[in-house]
């Protein structure tokens, strides 16, 4: 599993040639990069560009579409020998990817240029020597935060540093560190770069032995919330580095290199299919491994992440993929059992956890699996931040629950949505009784009714302009019959209006700010009033010589879009936009000049263009707040969560569905949090407000495991939301349908097919509910079970016939074509040759309850046991 790394040598190749070459060579090979079709391409000023730009911009473009191209590119022009695995598979590129609305690593209005080439300099050495003084000049640059700052380094030099980003916040408890505020504070103070590398040397004693790149791995896919993250269980495992050739040569090397561990069989000297040997299908994702060698000696502790023998069987090149969570090579503090791969026993167990080496992994693992972190200090308490992702959001913003087909998915929705709206735990709604289940169902209609829940089911035609808006045709009302063209809003783009116009009056009715959109409309109707009567609205003295007044107003339906300047600066629009953005902070005296009013978008000016006339509109805007304007009793409004149901999300092109929306969606970008971000939707008006997602909107998907479609699932999507795996549970099916214990039947029949394909073919549980006869359990084989059986393996009616225990349904009709054959075909056709055909449906076979005990009667039962042997 090496391949999730392999960016690491590449950047590092990278940084090294950059590095050698120089400023002259960069800007060279930067400009003959391939950035591919409609990407946004490169841009510097006449200095050139600095390393710090280039490397923040090239990690950007790590979407699936744009990998190929630009790191292909990029390979070429500077002569990367380093090779890259595969951009399709999304473990392989997890590493700090800026998005490119951000623009560039800085202002290049400040002078930066030879500064960041000096830093850059420093940090790429194989030990680097960072001046203090340039790490925290570098800080002072315009646009240049902690987390964009040391993300760069860590993508310059992965060996030395580490990110100071949402992912250390998310663990700041476990790590035992301040929040990200707080520690940015810290940083950007006198001694900032000294008080960086005490954070790195508390990850690194947190983490013996593991590189600052396998941490931040790590902490990528544990950290709560974490999309298609890893949950630590409680389950401890332990393996030997000799347990592939006991007696012969240590296998550590091999374990370390490659993040993995494995056996030679099933047991030591016995062949792969004989029982009583390793439980290697055991270890799931999640659970610890105690690597040892000998009785007294650790190697290593790791997480699972996966494991191949689970998923495609008892192979010899399969492996159990783990990420380290120390590396320590030390004594243990007694014995541990000899068993090659076992469970861990209380004496493997005791051996490890009071070890030195290793006690603080086992703290580390017990806070992982803890969510709620019981037992910290007060002190630790306090340095926490109110209101963090956790406390405001108890269910994910996104959520996917995947699963085998029959699964209840779809169904489960329902209760997912409830909880949400109700801010319940989903387990509190999950056992809730049958009849209290029909009440909600009608509560969750309702609730569709007034638009607090929208459902939309994605499909390979389901487009941008379906999600959120686009230009749509209709039937004009002239009675011709005519087509006349209208923007239409999305579900997507509807529900958020309604969720974020919840949010706002919720705090504006809390105190948390008043009206702004009521003042700015009775404002945008009394200079209307005004203009109809004939008043000129002068927005400066009269012997100003720029002699700018009020025009006109601008209206989109019912709702204010901005203002028309006139006199002599016609054509100057003060959108209602910036308006709404700046006034309140004019309104208490924080914009105190023009200069304080900053552009919409990036620029090379530090202030609006037209900030002069904004600046004197607000003061109009006063006058009227103060004197005119009469503000209602505020309406106590309570905040509301709404959801939004995609089925079959994975059927839909995403990037073509999403287009820049995709990383609104983030937790962290949502309207109502710290960063909060916004765009211009490319079909709204140029004085629309900026479109974003509020933070009382919830995602849920739901996504069929089977489809083979999955595997092209956007790399974008699988990193913001989290994924919950929906499993066939057999406890929910009846245990005797006239002597048929259909809970045995579905156990045995998915027990095979993992085996001959994988977990995620398994059938459903649904497809044996609501079975009262035989009758129903017959109706349920023959239209739904059989078909998905041969749908699984195209027709493969040998492997069906295994799977059903060669029970009867399966006839090998081979001998009886062959007795009536024409002796000059049979020549022609291989004797060995195996023709099979499905019972048919008027026998009464499959009626009789034999066929269906034949199915799990006499099977293997249990998993396979512990070996014994001594390794």
């Amino acid at each position: 599993m090496k391949e999730i790394y392999d960016w690491v040598p590449w950047f590092r190749e990278l940084a090294g040639n950059i590095a050698q070459g120089g400023k002259d060579y960069l800007n060279q090979k930067a400009d003959r990069v391939d950035w591919g079709e409609n990407l946004t391409k490169l841009e510097y000023g006449d200095e050139g560009i600095d390393p710090f730009s280039f490397i923040y911009f090239l990690a950007s473009k790590a979407a699936t579409t744009q990998l190929k191209t630009v790191y292909d590119s990029v390979s070429q022009e500077f002569g990367i020998e380093s090779p890259l695995p595969d951009p399709k598979v999304d473990d392989y590129y997890i590493f700090p990817t800026p998005q490119p609305q951000y623009g560039g690593f800085y202002e290049k209005t400040d002078s930066g240029y030879e500064l960041l080439w000096r830093l850059f300099s420093d940090a790429a050495k194989y030990e680097p020597t960072i001046a203090p003084i340039d790490f925290e000049d570098a800080l002072k640059l315009n646009g240049v935060g902690v987390t964009r700052l040391t993300q760069t380094m860590f993508l310059i030099n992965p060996h030395y540093f580490q990110p100071v980003d949402n992912i250390t916040d998310d663990l700041s408890k476990v790590l035992e560190l301040p929040t990200r505020s707080a520690l940015e504070t810290d940083i950007k103070k006198e001694g900032g770069y000294e008080k960086y590398q005490t954070i790195l040397g508390k990850l690194a004693q947190a983490f013996p032995g593991c590189q600052p790149y396998e941490v931040n791995m790590l902490l990528y896919l544990v950290r709560p919330n974490a999309t298609n993250g890893i949950e630590v269980s409680g389950d401890f495992y332990q393996i030997s580095t000799y347990v592939y050739d006991p007696g012969g040569g240590d296998y550590w090397n091999d374990f370390e290199e490659n993040n993995w561990v494995y056996t030679g069989g099933p047991g030591s000297g016995k062949s792969w299919g004989e029982e009583g040997g390793y439980p290697l299908t055991e270890p799931a994702r999640g659970d610890i491994i105690l690597v040892r060698t000998g009785r007294q000696r650790g190697r290593a502790i790791g997480i699972v992440q996966k494991n191949d023998y689970a998923e495609t069987g008892i192979k010899e090149d399969n492996r159990i993929h783990v990420l380290w969570i120390s590396k320590a090579d030390n004594g243990l503090a007694s014995f541990t059992a000899m068993q090659g791969l076992s469970k861990a026993g209380a004496a493997t167990f005791r051996a490890f956890e009071t070890s030195e080496s290793y006690k603080r992994s086992f703290e580390l693992i017990g806070k992982l699996k803890d969510d709620s972190n019981e037992g910290e200090s007060e002190d630790y308490e306090d340095a926490m931040e109110p209101g963090t992702e956790s406390e405001k959001h108890p269910h994910s913003l996104n959520q996917i629950l995947y699963g085998p087909p029959g699964t209840s998915k779809t169904w489960h929705t329902i209760n997912h949505a409830l909880a949400i709206i109700d801010n319940k735990p989903v387990d509190q709604l999950e056992k809730e009784s049958e009849e209290v289940r029909e009440g909600k169902l009608h509560r969750f209609n309702e609730l569709k009714k007034n638009g607090q829940i929208e459902m939309v089911t994605f499909h390979q035609n389901y487009s941008y302009e379906d999600f959120i808006e686009g230009i749509r045709p209709v039937l004009a009302g002239d009675g011709q019959r005519s087509v006349e063209y209208e923007l239409a809003e999305g579900i997507f783009k509807r529900i958020c209006k309604r969720a974020e116009e919840n949010r706002r009056q919720s705090e504006q009715a809390s105190g948390e700010s008043w009206d702004i959109d009521g003042l700015l409309e009775a404002f945008a109707e009394s200079i209307a009033e005004k203009l109809e009567s004939g008043i000129d609205i002068n927005l400066f003295a009269p012997d100003d010589r720029s002699g700018a007044t009020i025009g006109a107003v601008h209206w989109t339906g019912d709702t204010f879009k901005s203002v028309q300047l006139g006199g002599t600066v016609r054509h100057q629009r003060l959108t209602r936009s910036v308006i709404k953005r700046d006034y309140e902070a004019f309104y208490y005296g924080d914009i105190k000049s023009r200069e304080d009013i900053k552009p919409t978008y990036r620029s090379r000016r530090s202030y609006h263009g037209n900030a002069r006339y904004y600046f004197e509109l607000y003061k109009q805007i006063k006058d009227f707040h103060d004197n005119q304007w009469k503000t209602k009793a505020p309406v106590s409004v309570e905040k509301q969560n709404y959801v939004l149901i995609i089925d079959e999300i994975n059927r839909g092109n995403i990037a073509k569905i999403f287009g820049e929306l995709i990383t609104l969606i983030e937790a962290s970008k949502r309207i109502g949090v710290g960063d909060a971000t916004t765009v211009r939707l490319p079909n709204s008006d140029e004085d629309d407000d900026n479109f974003g997602v509020p933070d009382n909107l919830y995602i849920i998907g739901t996504m069929n495991t089977t489809d083979r479609s999955i595997a092209l699932l956007d790399t974008a999507l699988r990193r913001r939301f989290d994924f919950v795996e929906m499993m066939p549970d057999p406890t929910l099916v009846p245990d005797d349908i006239e002597g048929v214990n259909c809970q045995e039947l579905l156990k045995v029949i998915n027990r095979r097919i993992r085996i001959l394909l994988d977990r995620d073919h398994q059938i459903g549980h649904t497809y044996f509910m609501n079975i009262e006869k035989t009758r129903d359990l017959v109706k349920a084989f023959k239209n739904k079970i059989i078909p998905l059986l041969q749908e699984y393996f195209y027709d493969d009616w040998k492997k069906i016939k295994l799977v059903l225990n060669n029970n009867s349904f399966v006839e090998d009709i081979s001998g009886e074509l062959r007795k009536d054959c024409p002796e000059e075909l049979s020549e022609s056709v291989d004797e060995q040759k195996e023709i099979y055909e499905l019972l048919p449906f008027n026998s009464g076979k499959w009626e009789a309850p034999e066929s269906y005990l034949k199915i799990y009667e006499n099977s293997a039962q249990g998993d396979v046991g512990e070996s014994n042997e001594d390794v």
